[in-house]
């Protein structure tokens, strides 16, 4: 069951709300009691929402009732829906009840903002370092002026754990790159293989602020189109 917004939020549709394409929602199914992980497609609204289909789902779940949960910007969402329809061709997708109410409550001071960067991530306790395989490459999911959401093939601690992150960027084409202190928030296995972790930023020195700062409204800008990425 779906609690019903508190009187001091406002109803917004989901179109209203905008979650971006790619956005991973999770789906609980009442009947069997199931959970998938997937991924948004797109929204028409008074249509269906649509979303990639797990593999290990058949089309005997048609018409079954399930309840929604995505981030949408800097507001968790949740919802209930049906499974109108599922297709294999021309790639397997499955079609979403639009939902009539959306409850939503902002989770992020900062929203996040897409960014895909190839990063080196070690853990500031060195044995500790040894023992996950540490410094490993890994890739940002997102950013914000809080932290970044990266993702791995294998978990890079536990929670609670401090980590550096070297980054390097360009910003208004000049080449930056900063180490910086930061401790991991919350880890989960997204799919199989791979793992997406929270990281906070931690005290971070006032020039790295500013740079960081700087990068992040950078990519939100070129996310809006209003920059246009360094050839």
């Amino acid at each position: 069951m779906i609690r019903q917004l508190p009187s001091t939020q406002t109803a917004l549709s989901l179109v209203e709300l905008a979650p971006k394409s790619g956005e991973r929602m999770t789906l609980n199914f009442q009947n069997p009691r199931k959970q998938y992980n997937v991924y948004l497609m797109g929204i028409k609204e008074g249509g269906s929402v649509v979303c990639t289909m797990p593999k290990s789902a058949t089309a005997l779940m048609e018409g079954q009732r399930l309840t929604v949960k995505m981030m949408a910007g800097n507001r968790m969402c949740a919802f209930s829906s049906r499974l109108i329809k599922s297709y294999l061709q021309p790639y397997p997708h499955w079609h979403l009840e639009y939902p009539s109410v959306v409850n939503h409550h902002t989770v992020r001071i900062h929203p996040r903002i897409p960014v895909n960067m190839a990063i080196s991530v070690d853990h500031q306790d060195e044995q500790q370092g040894i023992n996950l395989g540490l410094p490993r490459i890994v890739h940002t999911r997102d950013i914000s002026l809080e932290g970044m959401g990266l993702e791995s093939p294998v978990p890079l601690g536990q929670v609670g754990d401090e980590l550096f992150v070297t980054m390097r960027f360009d910003l208004n084409g000049l080449d930056q790159v900063l180490l910086l202190s930061v401790q991991l928030q919350n880890v989960e296995e997204i799919e199989l293989g791979v793992y997406l972790h929270g990281v906070k930023f931690d005290h971070m020195e006032e020039d790295s602020a500013l740079l960081v700062t700087a990068f992040v409204y950078q990519s939100y800008l070129l996310e809006l189109g209003y920059l246009h990425a360094s050839p």
